[in-house]
């Protein structure tokens, strides 16, 4: 038996996705727990923010909402999986399990599941093909020693080497990351016993790496992150706590 790793992104017909697809510079997450969920629309726009509370107030789904430290809202609301299909009931019954959150941005949602059977990824997808669009980002397979610490963090630092490795932290831990930068590459390839041109190899690799694994995040971070202009004018904050029983 093998542990896998899979990331998707699903389009049909469901409430969040449709949000996502009228507000393009908002991903929204959604965390699923226990009958009850947890909507986090990280964006300082007003107009988005009383877009998304109207849709959850007229379908009767909201409890509480709280703003968020730096902007954005976060929605504490009823289970909506029995009146919605949500990729939940999709991708769970196949023996997948979602590592939340799920991200819903550009009219696509976004999730990342675990299954121990090659089998059930083919499976999860061809349901979910029977709703609509999907789409494979990616699919691996983990070793079981990845479950103590995270998985997630294998899927970062995986592809590196052991010299790889050994480069970046010998960088760090040498101050060659600090700004201003008084050390160079020959400086830690001396400190680590290796010619400079061996070091840099390692190191650049290592980096491309690092961030070829860190651009989805950045690029999911950067969708979500408040623009400037969108601000709200001081006084306007999105601090204020409202229920809905």
């Amino acid at each position: 038996m093998n542990l896998w790793e899979v990331s998707f992104r699903a389009q049909y017909d469901y409430p969040f996705i449709e949000m996502s697809r009228q507000f393009p510079e908002t991903a929204m997450s959604l965390w699923c727990i226990w009958n009850r969920e947890l909507l986090q629309v990280p964006t300082r726009s007003r107009k988005v923010l009383e877009a998304v509370e109207a849709e959850l107030r007229s379908g009767g789904w909201l409890i509480e909402k709280w703003g968020d430290v730096g902007g954005g809202r976060t929605f504490f609301l009823k289970d909506t999986c029995h009146r919605w299909n949500s990729v939940w009931n999709i991708v769970e019954p196949n023996s997948a399990m979602i590592a939340p959150p799920v991200v819903f941005t550009d009219g696509w949602c976004y999730g990342r599941v675990l299954a121990f059977e090659e089998s059930t990824t083919r499976a999860m997808f061809k349901a979910l093909a029977e709703h609509g669009k999907a789409e494979l980002l990616s699919k691996r397979e983990l070793p079981y020693a990845v479950l103590p610490s995270t998985v997630w963090v294998y899927s970062l630092f995986a592809d590196l080497t052991g010299k790889q490795c050994d480069a970046v932290l010998s960088a760090h831990r040498h101050g060659y990351y600090r700004s201003p930068r008084k050390v160079g590459t020959e400086d830690v390839s001396r400190a680590s016993g290796v010619s400079r041109s061996t070091y840099e190899e390692h190191l650049r690799k290592a980096e491309n790496r690092i961030m070829d694994a860190v651009m989805p995040y950045l690029q999911l971070y950067a969708k979500a992150s408040p623009k400037e202009e969108s601000l709200p004018s001081p006084g306007l904050g999105t601090s204020a706590i409202g229920s809905d029983a």
